[in-house]
């Protein structure tokens, strides 16, 4: 018969209780938990194996797996928390006419274990009080009270099913599995191809995925690799930061080259102060580097504090986006959800096919002309603009972006000539027409040379930092 069919079917719950009782009597429910909205995991201990037992919601219906591989997802949520973790399974039972499996606990407590449409959840009882259930829905729907445990004597109809009893005592023997045609066969002599329930299960299983084998490993890979440069790049971010935060320390060393300019010192290459001059309230000397005037050290040492100071914040705010988009793609990798995936990646800035590989080598820009003959380089997208302003403009183009606005990034390409004043604005109209502002009339466009633009260590695409800024206002309404 079809193998697919009959794992859904009372008959294979039938020999999972079978199963079920021979490995999980007299064990221990030690934790309940689910990493995925509609699978529950059920970790069994205090016996020769331990056990996991995984109930997991498809479509209307849902199936079970059983393993003794226990390890534990790195982001997991614990439910149904009422079970009392002493709890041992005294027996397990399946009911006679509906696609329910009971787990009987120490205390009076049950785990009942639906199948079908209209109790498709796992319930906990104490004694015949509902107490809660996995999905959060409604309570069990009421049926008989019938329920057959190992032993009993089967149904004379096997509800659901074409199938004999006597198929069905020949199935508890061992079942053949054909993968080609995805057919069972019963009480095979074959020792060799035998095959229990929970095997089946999992076979059947991987025989039904879907075959596109090359875009989903080139996808989790791609998931993968992203992975770790994120983690890099926020170890990166946090020394740039805890670096960032040393700013007051730089702010007393100013002050004391400061003083010793006022007092005349340096010419020896070292500041002097004594416990009464210092602004630390202690002696203190500081060595100047070669070559390097007072004044240059106070000046550089003062562009450095007021670099410092604006990337505290920034980089605070980046640690925190970076950490959300950490934790939200390694759920991504543990679900193994390959379109969700890829979805989040190219959200992220990766440039990805269809199949889930980096794309071909593309420009990261469109191009246009200024009136002076100069070109004009549009990015593409966020990612686009990180390639467009670091990668292709040198260090003497010219950037230009609407401000406090997303859009692209726009260089007028000048090299070390000096643009015109209707180049510089031809540039910005570009600027204000691809953001998200171009509909609103009057637009600020910010810009400076490529030179004065920095970028915060792991930063989201298209964030920058901007020194010497300059503006211009556009009025789209009166742009041609």
């Amino acid at each position: 018969m079809d193998a697919m069919k009959f794992v859904w079917s009372w008959p294979a719950l039938w020999l999972w209780m079978n199963t079920l009782n021979e490995c999980l009597t007299g064990s221990r429910i030690d934790l309940v938990y689910t990493f995925r909205k509609a699978q529950l995991n059920i970790h069994f201990g205090g016996i020769d194996r331990p056990f996991k037992l995984a109930w997991e919601k498809q479509g209307n219906q849902a199936i079970l797996t059983l393993s003794n591989q226990v390890s534990l997802p790195k982001r997991r949520v614990n439910v149904l928390r009422k079970i009392l973790g002493t709890s041992r399974i005294l027996k397990v039972q399946v009911h006679a006419r509906d696609r329910l499996l009971k787990l009987t606990l120490q205390g009076d407590a049950t785990l009942i274990i639906g199948f079908f449409p209209t109790a498709l959840n796992i319930y906990l009882y104490q004694g015949d009080t509902f107490v809660e259930s996995f999905l959060k829905q409604k309570k069990l729907p009421v049926f008989a009270d019938e329920w057959l445990q190992p032993g009993d004597q089967l149904p004379e109809t096997i509800p659901g099913q074409s199938i004999t009893s006597q198929q069905l005592q020949e199935a508890q023997k061992g079942m053949a599995f054909d993968p080609e045609n995805g057919t069972l066969t019963f009480g095979t002599s074959q020792a060799e191809s035998q095959i229990e329930i929970p095997e089946l299960v999992i076979e059947v299983l991987k025989r039904r995925q879907k075959p596109k084998q090359a875009t989903s490993v080139s996808v989790s890979k791609t998931g993968r690799t992203v992975l770790q440069r994120w983690q890099v790049k926020l170890k990166k971010i946090q020394q740039e930061l805890n670096e960032a935060k040393a700013w007051p320390k730089l702010e007393v060393r100013l002050q004391a080259l400061q003083i010793g300019q006022g007092m005349g010192q340096g010419h020896s290459g070292t500041i002097e102060l004594t416990a009464e001059l210092s602004p630390t309230g202690k002696p203190l000397v500081i060595k100047l580097a070669t070559g390097v005037s007072l004044q240059q050290t106070i000046e550089s040492t003062a562009k450095k504090i007021r670099k410092f100071k604006g990337k505290v914040n920034l980089l605070e705010e980046i640690i925190i986006q970076v950490q959300t988009d950490i934790t939200a793609l390694e759920q991504l990798i543990i679900e193994n959800d390959k379109i969700a995936l890829q979805s989040f990646l190219q959200q992220h800035g990766e440039a990805l096919d269809r199949s889930g590989r980096r794309q071909t080598e593309r420009k990261p820009y469109k191009k246009y002309q200024s009136p002076g003959g100069y070109d004009i380089l549009v990015g593409r997208g966020s990612s686009d603009n990180d390639d467009l302003t670091f990668k292709v403009a040198g260090k003497n183009d010219w950037w230009f972006h609407a401000r406090q606005i997303r859009g692209s990034h726009v260089i007028l390409r000048t090299g070390n000539q000096s643009p015109q004043q209707t180049d510089i604005i031809a540039a910005a109209e570009y600027a204000a027409r691809n953001s998200k502002a171009k509909h609103s009339g009057i637009v600020v466009v910010q810009y400076c040379q490529r030179k004065h633009l920095s970028k915060p260590k792991g930063s989201s695409p298209g964030t920058v930092l901007v020194h010497h800024e300059k503006s211009i206002t556009v009025d789209l309404d009166q742009v041609k």
